[in-house]
């Protein structure tokens, strides 16, 4: 139903979709990515497109001049759940930069190639190709489905690659009156900026744990830590798609706190400012038309 010009925003406003609202303003959605739809996970069994090499199977009627598929009915493929496929782009961009922030757009990590392809006869007679996403999506919808807590993979048309362009969590950012406010929590509900965080969270908890039974006070850890997480930040306006991904931090501290009646422990607050991906490009057109004079 998402091909129909319906308005999504009041679909979700409806009574019926009043847990999922809830869910979404709770701050554990923060930490929850759905991602939509569906992807073809292989090409049908057949001679011209996926052979079996036991017996000759065709998985699909296939019309005997041609050799494309006939009668090729949409629930016959086999689809699998396209979080899969995020999973892939996760797991790529740790391995190229030790942080899975380069996941998203078609140039910065979020481009899925080499999906299957298959070609089928189409009531009109001529052969054209499957869309291997479930459903091609347009920009305005991704838009749209990305401001209601979804992450859509989006497929270029006649082509064998989808991009997921958003990285939104499931959570609805907190409207607040300071602007800076409402951008923090903006930024927190991306998933590149929660899996980075994240990990430095991680890393921050395991290393003082490390310490434990150390004779170290608070100012040592303070500096111990704020040089390390230092090694991460890349302060350089002009750095470029790879270097902030293997730096994504812009600036960081730490700040180290002694717990008031608990004697050697310690509170740790990092802050840490990630380096921006661009969200969008909003475009204007202006019009200047001359009007002629009437003849006199």
């Amino acid at each position: 139903e998402l091909s129909k010009p319906r308005d999504l925003d009041k679909v979700f406003e409806s009574l019926e979709y009043a847990q999922w609202r809830s869910f979404r303003e709770s701050a554990d959605s923060r930490f929850v990515s759905l991602t939509m739809p569906k992807v073809l996970a292989c090409l049908p069994y057949g001679q011209a497109t996926s052979p079996v090499e036991a017996f000759g199977f065709e998985e699909f009627d296939v019309d005997p001049v041609s050799g494309i598929a006939v009668n090729a009915d949409h629930n016959d493929y086999c689809w699998m759940n396209s979080s899969y496929v995020l999973g892939v782009k996760l797991t790529d961009a740790f391995s190229k930069y030790g942080f899975c922030t380069a996941i998203r757009g078609a140039e910065g990590g979020g481009r899925v190639d080499n999906l299957p392809t298959h070609f089928f006869m189409s009531d009109d007679g001529d052969p054209d190709m499957k869309c291997p996403t479930e459903i091609g999506i347009t920009d305005r919808r991704e838009a749209e489905l990305g401001k209601l807590g979804f992450l859509p993979l989006c497929h270029y048309k006649n082509t064998n690659y989808a991009v997921f362009f958003g990285a939104q969590t499931c959570q609805k950012p907190a409207n607040h009156e300071s602007p800076e406010v409402a951008a923090n929590a903006a930024i927190s509900a991306r998933l590149p900026y929660m899996m980075a965080t994240s990990r430095f969270a991680h890393y921050l908890k395991v290393m003082a744990r490390d310490k434990i039974g150390s004779f170290m006070e608070a100012e040592d850890v303070e500096s111990w830590l704020n040089r390390w997480i230092l090694g991460y930040v890349n302060a350089s306006e002009g750095g470029g798609q790879e270097i902030r991904a293997k730096y994504p931090l812009a600036d960081a501290r730490v700040q180290v706190k002694e717990i008031p009646g608990s004697p050697g422990s310690y509170n740790a607050v990092a802050w840490l400012k990630p380096w921006l991906q661009m969200e969008e490009l909003t475009t204007s057109l202006r019009l200047v038309a001359k009007i002629p004079q009437s003849g006199g």
